[in-house]
């Protein structure tokens, strides 16, 4: 185990929150990341202890900061939910990291590594939005990316997984995507790159292109085109 680890884990054996503290900051921001996953990890493990390890989390980016490193790091709804206090203040849903890319856009797009069935916390990012008000999250919802693209674009074209998502889930997908339009236009020039990404999807999971795709269903739902235009278009690419 690295020296940055072991040093961690004997302050939190001894409780020295403090010490803890100062050896957080003193790390770099690799360790840093180590540090927090470990922390994320533990928390996980038990639900007794998950505010325990949550409250120094986020006690040590408070102090120093949200590092731009774990940005992408941001890849299933129970990290967010464990990070969610720290993302709450000081505006942090919306730091952006080299790619332009928020936390949300991360969480969306799944995890890239393999097809996961994990789905994107569409219900909780909305009851964060509607009962917190959370005026940083709904700026995150419409940041865009390097590509231009927000986090519901980067869901709609990047995330592997194309099974049909639970009836809670797909309604508060669709509660973003009327969030989205309210803040700003939907820019309909990403609907070609949107197509074609997904096209890739499809080849890649020898997928059928048909109308009854719940994901061609939401990409006409958010460009407001029929659901054949979609399917032919898909259909010409592949």
């Amino acid at each position: 185990m690295k020296q940055h680890m072991q040093t961690m884990i004997d302050l939190l054996t001894k409780n020295d929150f403090d010490a803890l503290l100062i050896h957080y900051s003193r790390s770099s921001d690799i360790e840093n990341i180590s540090q927090l996953a470990f922390l994320y990890l533990q928390g996980q493990k038990s639900i007794m202890k998950f505010s325990f390890y949550q409250q120094i989390a986020t006690k040590w980016i408070e102090k120093k900061g949200l590092s731009v490193a774990l940005i992408s790091e941001f890849k299933r709804g129970d990290m967010l939910s464990f990070f969610t206090p720290i993302l709450q203040l000081e505006d942090n849903f919306n730091i952006t990291n080299q790619h332009q890319r928020n936390v949300l856009h991360y969480l969306l797009a799944g995890d890239q590594s393999h097809v996961t069935n994990v789905e994107p916390s569409f219900n909780y990012l909305r009851s964060m939005m509607l009962f917190e008000r959370n005026e940083s999250l709904c700026n995150a919802l419409c940041q865009r990316d390097s590509q231009n693209f927000t986090p519901v674009e980067v869901y709609l074209s990047t995330n592997k997984n194309l099974s049909s998502l639970p009836t809670h889930e797909l309604s508060a997908l669709f509660a973003l995507i009327e969030i989205e339009s309210k803040q700003q236009a939907i820019d309909d020039t990403n609907y070609k790159l949107i197509t074609q990404h997904v096209a890739k999807i499809c080849r890649s999971q020898v997928q059928s292109v048909s109308v009854e795709s719940q994901r061609l269903v939401l990409i006409a739902t958010y460009y407001k085109k029929s659901i054949q235009e979609i399917v032919n278009d898909l259909k010409e690419i592949i």
